[in-house]
């Protein structure tokens, strides 16, 4: 068979037997490795198609395979090459065993359901039922996947009574019901194949060739499994990129790519180190970055495309400017080089920074699309209990509202004293004032709430937000609940930031109550109907971007605290955020765009240490005509170059020596 590939891409394709490790950095054609092997392995070796296994982590990814597949085997071997996620190939062995069927599989709409009935009848305090859920969930599914005994344990989100009791009646309703959830499907085959010797010699039978792809997402109970699988001819091809492993949250670890040979006796490694997708600069720069990694494999990566334009670093003011610079950009692209806006995508660390581009972006009537589903900032309950007392200040006797915040912070007002005030004909108030009428520092606490919601009324609503912060203490109320719950206050320090800064140009409340208002229905237009936008702008999160590619790419808020993000510690921790700033960039094919603040939330910000580590990567490549920025000098182009000094000739004509690495160094020069 010939076929228009390089001569790593040939080797990989011409494997037979045995263990093989394919690297295969970004954009560097591994999926047509995969499909073209699956044909040599049929037509060249003979294999029969039913004996072969493709695993991918999506079943969007696997329906694509198939089709790559079929298209490129003009359906010779249709639907006798097993294609599949992990989840619906360890299912079907556990179908083959059990007396089971898909009506028994839990979905994760009915899995939440059942949590908040667990979670109500063991009368467990919290303050966002949901968030707390969702929490519970993610650490019953990563225990799971690490294969870690319970009783072994100790639990991050809650109590360990609390974490127990919850988990062991989630347990005892699948049994009870005969059900079993995703994360089930795994430990439940790991544990059946490792206890059922001739279950288990059937399937190797059946599954003589096993491919694997983004085998760097592997976790534990996967990779445990697929060990079982694969014996004793370890017929396995797995191929991946260490420097694309970012999903440590979900159990994977690029530990298990780095340890394959070591588990896989004479494992044949070859490396796809070609990149197609990118230019030559942007390939540069991404490796500028990535190399600071030390537990890796070294790739080198190489490109045949043009050197094209060169990536560019801005400094904005704050999250607000960098909005507008992003749209200024897109703007001038989609006019003047005719670039669709599809081809477009605005990158960013969190869900959170998105808050500022979809303003800036319905401000200027740009149509986007959101790859995540984002959950509404407004709707957190942070800013209800925020919006609670703005509509206070609005109109005192809101019952809803008062109940919200009337013991944020503590005021120690009792459950019961409200039930019995909510009663009173006139209003709460009333009833309060009633209740309380022999405890003089009770009503002390009622005057001082009513003092502070009048002091409210006149101001503007980023006034506001301060004042309840600061004067009436909701920044310690915040403080004391992450201390309760086991949590870093940071994410809820955040939403109050994000908040504040999504009031601040606004006059009134109810202003910016009819912001919110278009905020939400835009976003739930958006979440719920986000493929009827098929020319429009991407907006995602690192972590969602991979596997993706765009003409042009935008990474912003590139600063300490985001990326790496200040939950980072570990040297590991900094080279998964590392890997997860490199997965951004190579989404780039043509313009790379990076962003970072100098004020964010109005204190001073700093440029993440990942672009620091790209200065050499500049001082190399920077050339005669480059466009930079001068904190003194203001915007100028390079007329000369000579070792790691340039001469720029800046407006009227002025000409000026700068050495580069001390500009770099002391955040003089920005690109553009």
């Amino acid at each position: 068979m010939e076929y228009d590939l390089n001569d790593n891409q040939k080797i990989s394709i011409a494997h037979n037997r045995g263990p093989m490790m394919v690297l295969a950095g970004p954009g560097s054609g591994k999926t047509m490795v995969i499909t073209h092997r699956i044909i040599q392995l049929i037509e060249k070796y003979n294999v029969n198609p039913n004996n072969i296994l493709v695993i991918t982590f999506t079943k969007a990814a696997a329906i694509t395979m198939e089709k790559r597949f079929e298209n490129l085997s003009n359906n010779k071997y249709s639907k006798r090459v097993m294609f599949g996620t992990f989840h619906s190939v360890f299912f079907r062995i556990l179908k083959s065993y059990y007396d089971l069927n898909v009506s028994q599989i839990l979905m994760e709409n009915e899995k939440i359901d059942v949590f908040k009935e667990i979670v109500r009848k063991l009368q467990i305090e919290y303050e966002d039922e949901n968030e707390f859920i969702k929490d519970i969930i993610n650490e019953i599914s990563l225990i799971k996947s690490e294969l870690i005994k319970i009783n072994y344990y100790n639990p991050l989100t809650c109590s360990n009574d609390d974490f127990y009791n919850i988990y062991g009646l989630y347990e005892a309703y699948k049994r009870e019901k005969k059900m079993i959830d995703f994360d089930d499907m795994l430990v439940k085959c790991y544990y059946l194949l490792m206890k059922n010797n001739d279950l288990l010699s059937y399937w190797q039978s059946q599954f003589k060739y096993i491919l694997i792809d983004e085998f760097q997402d592997i976790n534990r109970v996967q990779y445990e499994t697929i060990k079982l699988l694969a014996k004793p001819n370890n017929n396995l091809f797995i191929v991946g990129d260490d420097d694309q492993s970012i999903y440590s949250f979900r159990g994977a670890k690029p530990e298990f790519l780095l340890n394959f040979p070591k588990d896989f006796q004479d494992t044949r490694k070859i490396i796809l180190n070609n990149n197609y997708r990118s230019t030559k600069k942007i390939v540069e720069l991404s490796k500028s970055v990535i190399k600071h990694n030390e537990k890796r494999y070294i790739k080198n990566m190489i490109t045949n495309n043009i050197f094209g334009n060169q990536p560019i670093i801005i400094q904005a003011n704050d999250a607000l400017q960098e909005a507008k610079l992003v749209v200024e950009q897109i703007i001038n692209l989609s006019e003047k080089e005719k670039i669709p806006l599809s081809e477009i995508a605005v990158i960013y660390r969190t869900n959170i920074q998105s808050r500022a581009i979809i303003d800036m972006f319905l401000d200027m009537n740009i149509p986007f699309v959101v790859r995540d589903r984002v959950s509404i900032i407004y709707d957190h309950w942070v800013a209800k209990d925020i919006i609670s007392y703005m509509k206070l200040a609005q109109n005192i006797n809101n019952t809803e509202a008062l109940i919200r915040i009337i013991n944020k912070p503590r005021r120690y007002i009792s459950k019961v004293a409200i039930e019995i005030s909510k009663k009173y004909s006139e209003n709460i108030w009333q009833g309060l004032y009633k209740n309380y009428e022999k405890q003089q520092w009770m009503l002390n606490r009622l005057d001082e709430l009513q003092y502070h919601i009048q002091v409210m009324k006149k101001s503007k609503p980023y006034d506001i937000i301060k004042y309840i912060r600061n004067s009436i203490g909701y920044d310690k109320y915040l403080q004391g609940y992450a201390e309760y719950r086991k949590i870093g206050i940071e994410g809820l320090i955040e939403i109050l930031n994000e908040i504040g800064e999504s009031a601040r140009n606004y006059i009134t409340i109810d202003e910016w109550f009819k912001h919110i208002d278009e905020y939400r229905d835009m976003m739930q237009e958006k979440n719920n109907h986000s493929e009827i936008y098929k020319d429009a702008v991407t907006l995602t999160t690192m972590h969602s971007s991979k596997g993706l590619e765009f003409n042009v790419v935008w990474i912003v808020g590139v600063v300490e605290g985001l990326i790496p993000h200040e939950r980072s510690i570990r040297d590991k921790d900094i080279e998964e955020e590392r890997r997860l700033f490199y997965v951004g960039m190579t989404r780039a094919k043509d313009y790379l765009f990076i962003s970072y603040l100098k004020n964010r939330y109005d204190e001073s910000a700093v440029q993440s240490r990942f672009l620091t580590e790209i200065h050499d990567y500049y001082i190399e490549s920077i050339e005669v005509g480059t466009i930079i920025n001068h904190k003194r000098f203001g915007k100028g182009k390079v007329i000369k170059c000579k070792n790691k000094n340039i001469t720029v000739k800046f407006n009227e004509n002025k000409k000026v020596k700068l050495n580069l690495k001390f500009c770099m160094d002391n955040n003089l020069i920005s690109f553009l």
